[in-house]
């Protein structure tokens, strides 16, 4: 049980990469223009719910979990919150677009198909990792096996 709780910490923290990272050194209205991006986006509220989706999905397939769901939450608020990825989430997206880019992108949030776009986006991100745990979940027995084969070729290795 207690291996099962670190493969799945270790499988939540390696979903998000990152940790807590000040900007590098970038011009103020580049970081500024990165910023309002990821406010027009609803980011903050974006990894909220990104955060609540892994944890049930975590709990969906390993309900024997469910006794530490507010340990599992508490650590991912207290390394993952918006507060502590903010200032690495404007420098990712200030190092990836030029500063004209971000403004670019922010008046198309700000359109009416921006504004949908930015509605639907956790709606299709979740549906489409729903399909891929159904997918990976059709082929367990396959990797399973692959597995096994795995653990007898290494045990005749040795």
């Amino acid at each position: 049980m207690r291996s099962l709780l670190i493969v799945t910490v270790a499988v939540l923290v390696s979903m998000f990469g990152t940790t807590c990272v000040a900007a590098q050194s970038l011009t103020d209205t580049h970081l500024q223009a990165a910023e309002e991006l990821l406010m027009e986006m609803n980011a903050e509220q974006m990894l909220a719910e990104s955060i609540n989706v892994m944890i049930d999905a975590q709990l969906q397939q390993t309900p024997e979990l469910a006794q530490f769901e507010d340990v599992m939450r508490a650590f991912l608020e207290k390394y993952m919150s918006w507060q502590c990825l903010k200032e690495h989430m404007v420098r990712l997206y200030a190092e990836a677009f030029t500063e004209q880019e971000l403004r670019e992108i922010v008046a198309f949030y700000r359109s009416e198909t921006g504004r949908k776009a930015i509605e639907l986006t956790p709606v299709l991100m979740s549906k489409g990792m729903a399909l891929g745990q159904q997918a990976a979940q059709d082929h367990v027995p396959e990797l399973e096996q692959m597995i096994l084969e795995r653990m007898q070729e290494l045990s005749s290795v040795n």
